[in-house]
């Protein structure tokens, strides 16, 4: 009778665990729709209240209705991470945790229940500032879904990879015609153009950037180049790292492509670094701005931190009227020398600055060591053939770059200042153009060779995994290798005591291979459609738009509609990487275990 008793208990017991578990479900469901309504809610509001309000009247209903916003994301998302608890790494949890407690004290500093000795934290968070950025914090939380909803549609990593910049650029389209983002309404398309060339750090502009766009305007347009520069998939991840702790397969493989990396482990927290060293360089490239430039502080430190995120992300848009060729900057030696270090740093690659930490840190810890009186066990770090090559390339091309315009730009002279003036314009047009875009000088002035080596150096552009565009300089030396070795009559690909694999010679000849018809279609185009041009300033224009440099000798601004669609089209496609783009569209699964014949082809 007690057997029967304790299986009728047993079941009483399952099934109302299997209820609770039905009505937790329901719950946390709801809990995230209303989540989900709130961040809308906001998204809509925050858009009303800076692109479109223009009186003061209505701004304490504004607040009100942010505080009620904030009430519902907090209260639902506490819900959420006490329902759907699960086991993570403890930093993702410490994450979520302070997140919800500094939420939890700007509520409270609204309700006024913090202890009377907390009064300036009460009247630091009781602002809108303070309501903004909790409410930011709490659906940056919620990031990670948004990589669980991409991970269960079935696109390749291609498709995705591109689309997340298309989507990007539409949305930045959208807030650059706000009202209050410009002085006077621009057209659709000169919207997108100016969009597309910010994601894609490109920096060709059709309408005067700081005679057209507001300081939200400005503020859009840096935002929109720090995303293109890093990618906003890189900062999906990172928002999935931090407050979940794990990551799907998908999410790594789509970065490993990105970055052009080898191992999957570890992957997320190379994400984390490189954001970590992009604001950290970029903090300390506008405090080096900052101290070069003259004018009100408020400007200048809008100015330095705008001109340092657009230089490491190699975008070369600047909110000065004629650009860095400004009359009070032309001979500004030392913001051009600020300029040219972040280009550099921005367009080497995040690899090889990772690398370059590991030894700069080790560095660091050999001092302390050495001045506690202890030694140091010896440490090896070496650089990949591919570090080596895109460290080395970098330092040809620059030096290469500075002497030939010298060369070919310079006059007899024999003032001391005229040579310093004429050997920093070499070298700041050298670094420049490897796909940063800035120009102290009047590109019309330059002669047909200096053309030809900055369109040269556009279309090489900067190293693998960096925040520059152009074929990258591994393609580069990899292709000059592969010439070298050939003409040395072997049949094998060897740098650095190792052997370069096929797919890399394949990779290698596809991606020159298509950057030349990409650009020379381009051409033809825009031939066809502004036939009152010159053609080699169309030329130029098309490898700095596929490259993304931002470098104008036909004066964008006046091509038409169409010639705007063709660049608009090249900058997309030199940004994403033909390959990776094209892949998505052409590549095939084949685990081939076979091999046909071998024949060799008559080619000369």
């Amino acid at each position: 009778m007690r057997y029967f008793d304790n299986e009728a208990l047993f079941k009483k017991f399952f099934v109302a665990s299997d209820w609770a578990a039905k009505a937790g479900s329901a719950i946390a469901a709801l809990a995230g729709f209303v989540f989900t309504l709130a961040a809308l809610l906001f998204c809509c509001l925050v858009l009303f209240d800076f692109g479109f309000r223009d009186t003061v009247a209505d701004s304490l209903v504004i607040h009100q209705t942010y505080l009620l916003l904030l009430w519902m994301l907090f209260a639902s998302k506490l819900i959420i991470e006490l329902l759907a608890f699960r086991a993570a790494k403890r930093f993702a949890v410490l994450f979520r945790v302070l997140v919800l407690a500094a939420v939890f004290l700007i509520l409270l500093s609204h309700l006024h229940a913090l202890p009377d000795a907390w009064s300036g934290i009460c009247g630091a968070l009781s602002g809108k500032p303070a309501i903004l950025l909790g409410t930011l914090a709490l659906m940056a939380t919620q990031m990670h879904h948004l990589s669980g909803v991409l991970n269960r549609i079935n696109i390749s990593p291609s498709f995705l990879f591109a689309g997340s910049f298309l989507a990007v650029i539409l949305a930045g389209a959208g807030l650059l015609m706000l009202p209050n983002a410009t002085l006077q309404p621009i057209s659709p398309l000169d919207a997108l153009f100016t969009a597309t060339s910010a994601v894609c750090v490109t920096g060709l502009t059709v309408v005067d950037t700081a005679a057209a766009f507001t300081p939200l305007g400005k503020g859009i347009l840096m935002v929109l180049i720090q995303i293109g520069g890093l990618g906003i998939m890189t900062f999906t991840a990172f928002f999935s790292y931090i407050f979940l702790g794990s990551s799907s397969y998908k999410d790594r493989f789509l970065l490993k492509d990105f970055f052009s990396g080898e191992n999957l482990a570890g992957l997320y927290k190379v994400v984390l670094k490189i954001l970590l060293f992009t604001f950290a360089i970029e903090a300390a490239g506008a405090f080096l701005i900052y101290q070069t430039v003259e004018g009100y502080w408020v400007h200048k430190l809008q100015d330095s931190v705008f001109h340092a995120i657009s230089a490491f992300c190699n975008a070369g848009f600047s909110v000065y009227p004629e650009g860095l060729s400004t009359a009070s900057l032309r001979f500004n030696y030392p913001l051009q020398l600020a300029l040219c270090a972040m280009i550099i740093l921005g367009g080497i690659g995040f690899p090889l600055l990772l690398k370059l930490y590991q030894v700069l840190k080790y560095q660091l810890s050999v001092f302390l060591y050495f001045l506690s009186g202890r030694k140091k066990s010896y440490e090896l770090i070496r650089l990949t053939v591919g570090e080596r090559l895109a460290f080395n390339t970098t330092i040809v091309l620059i030096f290469f770059g500075t002497i030939a315009y010298a060369g070919f730009e310079m006059v007899e002279t024999t003032d001391a200042h005229s040579l310093i003036r004429e050997a920093m314009e070499a070298f700041f047009a050298s670094v420049s153009a490897r796909t940063a875009g800035f120009n102290i000088v009047d590109l019309t002035t330059w002669t047909h060779p200096t053309v030809f080596l900055v369109m040269f150096l556009m279309w090489v552009g900067a190293s693998p995994g960096s925040t520059g565009g152009g074929i990258k300089t591994t393609t580069l030396a990899v292709a000059a290798k592969a010439v070298i070795s050939f003409l040395q009559g072997r049949n094998e690909l060897e740098i650095y005591d190792r052997e370069i694999g096929v797919p890399t010679i394949f990779r290698v000849l596809s991606i020159l291979l298509l950057s030349m018809l990409f650009i020379s279609v381009g051409f033809v185009l825009l031939s066809v459609f502004e036939p009152g041009k010159q053609l080699l300033p169309l030329l130029f224009e098309c490898v700095s738009a596929f490259s993304t440099t931002g470098l104008s000798m036909a004066n964008t601004k006046t091509l038409g509609s169409y010639a705007k669609m063709v660049l608009m089209v090249l900058m997309f496609v030199g940004r994403i990487g033909p390959v990776v783009l094209l892949s998505g569209f052409i590549a095939i699964q084949n685990d081939s275990f076979y091999r046909l014949p071998v024949e060799n082809i008559r080619i000369n």
